[in-house]
């Protein structure tokens, strides 16, 4: 066997003991996710769906899919474990020899639950007949040998449908942390083995044991070839490239508030493209009621778990893909969506808008919507505070990106008033940071244009 040697699997599984891998329950990842593996569902009814679980042993996610109504296809090498995962469930099936590779099919009564007793590698669409909408692989990936990972791809790649999903779950630790399986899988190796014909969201980010983390990504297919946008940022969080991102309040932020108050005691304010920073808790502590949108799901998973809010959570509405976390109180609500899908119903009355980075964080194309979005948030009374850099382009592209001040005013000058508060040259780190000469903070004072 190519994954790894057959007589290693079958030791672990004939010790009398359970295996690190296999859990007694299906698995709560997939539960979780469920919506990302199968897509959406019409007139409340699960549209059947053909799903493929490479290296399924005996999983329970197997039987739950089955159970949900969807034809469901696993592959395994040891056979003595596919005969106790059919006789555990009490489900009666058939037995048949594969043609053109070694190995059997276990196939129940009525066909939609089949598992392969073979190499994985070795499945094509000659072994296979069908072609998958979808794929659960919860650590398959993290058990087989590095060196076999990109034929593990490929040969998944070649079972799919042109539009598929993929939910993968794999573990992520530092490099001799642990020599073996799990083997440690980064964000930037997912991206190299998938990336080429995937859209990947990296959805969850969980801790598993000390210094140990346990990654869910989703993935689409990508029709049009062009990455979603919020891939990007979504890689930095991954990979620890996040040096935006600070836990204390931003200082402009403080200087500011009294503008953003406007003479109010408490306000609602929302923080366009928010992450998990710092200004999140410190308006919550001091009694306002916070609005945010993050594109990345993960990173505000992280932020609900680090704070210790009690919220609840739940899946936007009208088609809209995402979620809406709101604390217990009602005084935090951040949305993880893509911004330029917000509507005012989904945000309620907005006092005030802090923007740190977010105008000048998108790409400059989707400026004009980002300011056409924000105009339908705002009421007609509104405090916005906005924060940009000036800088020579022609040497550094951003982000942060240059965010001329001329830009702005026509970026705002059909509905708003734009005043300067403030501009001073940046700090030397960033200059130096970026290799450039130059670099202005702006701060912008924007207001309703009542004239």
């Amino acid at each position: 066997m190519s994954t790894d040697k057959l007589q290693v699997w079958e030791q672990e599984y004939s010790s009398g003991e359970t295996p690190s891998w296999h859990l007694s329950q299906v698995n709560e990842k997939l539960l979780t996710h469920m919506d990302e593996l199968v897509g959406s569902t019409k007139n409340g009814q699960v549209s059947n769906r053909a799903i493929l679980v490479p290296l399924c042993g005996k999983s329970l996610d197997m039987l739950h899919l089955y159970q949900q109504g969807h034809t469901v296809v696993g592959c395994d090498w040891i056979e003595s474990v596919v005969i106790q995962f059919f006789s555990e469930n009490n489900i009666p099936c058939t037995k048949s020899t594969l043609e053109n590779i070694e190995g059997s099919l276990y196939k129940s009564e009525d066909g939609r639950l089949r598992v392969y007793v073979c190499d994985f590698l070795l499945l094509t669409t000659d072994v296979v007949d069908v072609k998958f909408d979808s794929v659960l692989d919860s650590q398959s990936l993290t058990y087989i040998n590095p060196r076999d990972r990109k034929q593990y791809v490929r040969a998944v790649r070649s079972l799919l449908k042109d539009e598929f999903r993929y939910l993968l779950v794999t573990i992520e630790y530092e490099p001799f942390a642990h020599r073996g399986r799990p083997h440690s899988i980064f964000y930037n190796a997912v991206k190299e083995l998938f990336g080429s014909f995937s859209n990947i969201k990296f959805v969850a980010q969980l801790p598993l044991k000390p210094k140990w983390k346990e990654n869910v990504f989703s993935m689409l297919s990508m029709i049009s070839g062009q990455e979603d946008r919020v891939q990007y940022w979504q890689a930095r969080w991954a990979t620890g490239q996040s040096q935006w991102h600070s836990d204390q309040p931003h200082k402009y932020l403080v200087k500011y508030l009294v503008e953003l108050k406007g003479g109010q005691d408490k306000i609602r304010i929302f923080l366009p493209m928010c992450g998990k920073a710092g200004d999140l808790m410190w308006l919550y502590n001091q009694g306002h009621t916070v609005l945010g949108v993050e594109g990345v799901p993960f990173v505000v998973d992280q932020f609900f778990r680090e704070s210790k809010l009690e919220h609840d959570k739940a899946p936007l509405e009208n088609g809209i893909n995402g979620w809406r976390y709101k604390s217990k109180d009602g005084r935090m609500t951040i949305l993880a969506c893509d911004f330029f899908q917000l509507t005012p119903n989904m945000l309620g009355p907005i006092d005030a808008v802090y923007d740190r980075g977010a105008l000048e964080a998108i790409n400059p194309t989707d400026r004009v919507n980002y300011v056409t979005v924000m105009k339908s948030l705002l009421g007609q009374e509104f405090r916005y505070v906005l924060n940009g850099y000036e800088y020579d382009d022609t040497i550094f592209q951003g982000p942060p990106r240059n965010l001329p001040r001329d830009e702005v005013l026509t970026l705002f000058k059909e509905f708003c008033d734009v005043d300067i508060l403030e501009e001073a040259d940046a700090d030397k780190a960033s200059s130096d940071r970026f290799q450039l000469e130059w670099m202005v903070k702006v701060i912008y004072k924007i207001s309703p244009d009542f004239s």
